[in-house]
């Protein structure tokens, strides 16, 4: 083919008219978006006041910004993503940043219904005459255009009547949804949101600090909100957080500041790094941990605001003064918080921290790990405030740039940076908050340790108090508490080994019932001794004596395996066959095993129980070891020294009441001082000395400890009570029927 041959000819794009359609309802997914387009074009036209209404089969959205002329119209609304907003970034009167880029907001209209009324007043120029323009649209008829430039669409223009004021009016009508459905509540809350995301969060100016002093601010009405009251309830709760995170980054630079709700700085950063976000970005966000008295000393109602946290915790992202979905909406995890705290992720996510604050190898102990003190998306109240590209997209672009959907970010390195930068605030809340409470768990626990040691010296001034003690007792108990104070250096410490002795003790059961048998064979052994050394030596005086101490030896040796035996039962058989156990019988099999100790220091034992009465069906080993713990306990308190206590008693008793099984012990001993009384529940702590003269042993202070566990877990209760008259200690512990 010759040059000559060749024929330059030129090519044109064609639309049909459903391109429309495309634009208006398959760029937005969402109803809240659509409107929220439409109320962001009245915000841009310098309104300060846009009304929606619902009316029967139609929906109205009015606003008294500078409207349309007729050259507007044309040049602007009905030209398909005019660059006007990219090139004029400030709106005409009050200097707004304009919200919209791409020109094809308007075509959301779409998504909501079939047909649209625009009705546009505006100002003609700089005369007083305005013009009133009104057009009608109807997408399904356009939609079957095959060229989208063919199709001609009438519209009126005229002066505007006197009773009209300047604005835009949209009326759309075959609504897709009924009208009443478009904006219930849930949808009035996230219109609202969207505009004013949080009240009383700083950074809601952020992207609008240019604008004029004359501007008047922008607000919505929606159907039903009058009444409804969220914004007074909203700015209480935000400014009642227990921490409280501000975040502001210039594209170089990013200030961290960490803020107790006391006013104290719990953690201050500047951290020199750069980012693709050209405009920058602020951060406000409130942590309300579920803690204790979070709301004490404050106006604010626990439970309301517990309910209004729930319903919109979060962390939204706030575009050009707008709230972007779904950044912070309905289980919306863009931080990855949610996901972290469910998997306890025991690292960082940001760089940033891991270069700053790096997490120790101790750091594998939970208690050593502050990514475990991660905040959980429901318990923060936060905003993060942009200003993102509006510009034209280049091939890959870099800046933080809306998607076209308007369904959150592209991810891009803004998006990367704003999603890095955020994080590792959050971890940095983490970190302060970890700090803090170690601090306070340090204060607590010297406070602790001041008021025990406290309580001992009381308690020691308090036995010196007690009649009816001989001076060698009442010097053994007292050198035992002020021994215990001496010695208290670390309540940490305590409490740590006491649960970890508790724990072993539970899992001893097994070890404990195999000692218990070889206990048992040892003693048959020993009992034929005893009768092999009877019938050789049994008459010879001087033999007599010492067989009888052995024998001794070996019925307390028995009893004490009695006593193991009954209370590893009541641990190991609590998952056996419950059944009816006789109180009195019970009771009397218990005593029986410690009568001679009883008889020996003229300690007087009383049984008041009826023989009728039975307890609920329970383990007979609990039972039984409950009534062994307990007695054993009263004898050691009521035994001395070598000599007696003068009228030392211990009574038992059981009854039934409608709903439930009583058992107390009460005894006349030593008592319990009232400043440790709070105390006898927690593992290894004991009153008992270490004393040889108690056949009983010291105790290691696990019994009552062990008692409460097993009690609790089958629903019953055992206290401290007041003991009767005469009496000084007495334990009650209730069983349901």
């Amino acid at each position: 083919m010759v040059k000559s041959d060749v024929k330059i000819r030129h090519a044109s794009f064609q639309t049909e008219g459903r391109l429309l359609q495309e634009l208006g309802e398959r760029l937005v997914a969402k109803a809240d978006v659509a409107l929220m387009e439409l109320i962001k074009n009245s915000y841009d036209a310098d309104a300060a006041l846009c009304t929606v209404r619902s009316e029967h089969d139609r929906l109205v959205i009015e606003d008294d910004g500078h409207g349309m002329t007729e050259q507007e119209f044309l040049n602007k609304w009905m030209h398909i993503a005019t660059p006007d907003k990219q090139q004029v970034r400030r709106s005409r009167q009050y200097k707004r940043t304009m919200t919209g880029s791409k020109g094809i907001g308007r075509f959301a209209v779409r998504f909501l219904g079939r047909r649209l009324r625009l009705e546009t007043i505006a100002q003609i120029g700089g005369k007083v005459d305005r013009s009133l323009l009104t057009v009608d649209f109807d997408w399904e008829q356009i939609d079957q255009s095959s060229e989208l430039n063919t199709v001609r669409i009438p519209y009126e223009v005229r002066v505007a009547p006197n009773n009209r004021a300047i604005g835009t009016t949209l009326i759309i009508t075959d609504l897709r949804t009924p009208s009443e459905d478009v904006i219930d509540r849930d949808m009035r809350t996230e219109l609202l949101s969207l505009v004013n995301p949080y009240f009383g969060l700083d950074g809601g100016n952020f992207g609008r600090r240019r604008r004029s002093k004359q501007d008047p601010g922008f607000n919505i009405v929606l159907p039903g909100i009058a009444g409804e009251g969220q914004g007074d309830l909203a700015s209480s709760v935000v400014n009642s957080f227990y921490a409280r995170v501000t975040i502001n980054h210039n594209g170089k630079k990013t200030h961290f500041h960490i803020t107790h709700r006391d006013g104290r700085t719990l953690l201050k950063k500047i951290v020199s790094k750069s980012s693709h976000i050209t405009n920058g970005f602020c951060a406000d966000i409130r942590y309300f941990p579920r803690r204790a008295g979070m709301f004490q000393n404050t106006d604010v109602d626990g439970h309301a605001a517990w309910k209004w946290i729930r319903d919109h915790g979060g962390i939204g992202v706030v575009d050009h003064g707008f709230r972007i979905r779904p950044y912070g909406f309905e289980d919306d995890d863009w931080l990855n918080l949610s996901w972290d705290s469910a998997h306890s992720r025991r690292n960082w996510r940001s760089v940033l921290m891991g270069q700053l604050f790096p997490i120790p190898p101790e750091g594998s102990q939970p208690r050593n790990n502050p990514m475990l003190y991660l905040p959980k998306m429901h318990q923060l109240i936060g905003a993060v405030f942009v200003v993102s590209s509006q510009k034209p997209d280049s091939r890959r672009p870099t800046d933080l740039t809306p998607s076209m959907d308007r369904e959150g970010f592209v991810d891009n390195e803004g998006y990367q940076d704003l999603h890095e930068i955020v994080r590792a605030g959050l971890e940095m809340l983490a970190y302060a908050d970890h700090r803090e409470q170690r601090r306070l768990e340090e204060a607590r626990r010297k406070e602790e340790t001041k008021r025990l040691r406290s309580d001992l010296r009381k308690a020691a001034e308090y036995i010196k108090s007690v009649p009816g003690l001989s001076d060698e007792d009442r010097g053994k108990v007292v050198s035992h508490f002020t021994q215990l104070s001496k010695e208290l250096s670390d309540v940490e410490d305590y409490y740590q080994l006491a649960f970890s002795k508790l724990d072993i003790m539970g899992l001893l059961g097994v070890v404990a019932g195999f000692v218990t048998h070889e206990m048992q064979r040892m003693l048959n052994g020993f009992e034929k001794l005893i009768h092999q050394l009877k019938r050789a030596y049994g008459n010879d005086s001087t033999t007599q004596g010492i067989i009888a101490e052995v024998q001794d030896a070996h019925s307390a040796v028995v009893e004490q395996l009695d006593f193991s035996t009954a209370f590893i039962g009541a641990l190991q058989d609590r998952a056996r066959e419950s059944e009816e156990v006789k109180s009195r019988a019970a009771i009397e099999l218990v005593t029986h095993h410690f009568r001679h100790l009883a008889d020996e220091r003229g300690i007087d034992i009383a049984i008041d129980v009826k023989n009728d009465v039975t307890s609920p069906p329970l383990p007979r080993a609990l039972y039984t070891g409950v009534i062994l713990n307990l007695y054993t306990n009263a004898l050691k308190a009521t035994m001395g020294g070598e000599q007696a206590q003068k009228d030392a008693k211990v009574v038992l008793k059981a009854w039934n009441e409608p709903r439930t099984h009583v058992i107390e012990v009460a005894d006349t001993g030593v008592g319990i001082p009232p400043e440790i009384e709070k105390r006898i529940w927690d593992p290894l702590f004991t009153t008992t000395s270490s004393e040889q003269y108690n056949p009983l042993g010291s105790g290691m202070g696990l019994g009552l400890a062990l008692v409460k566990k097993v009690v609790s877990d089958i629903k019953g209760r055992i206290a401290l009570v007041d003991p009767p008259p005469g009496f000084t200690t007495c334990f009650r512990v209730e069983f349901r029927r």
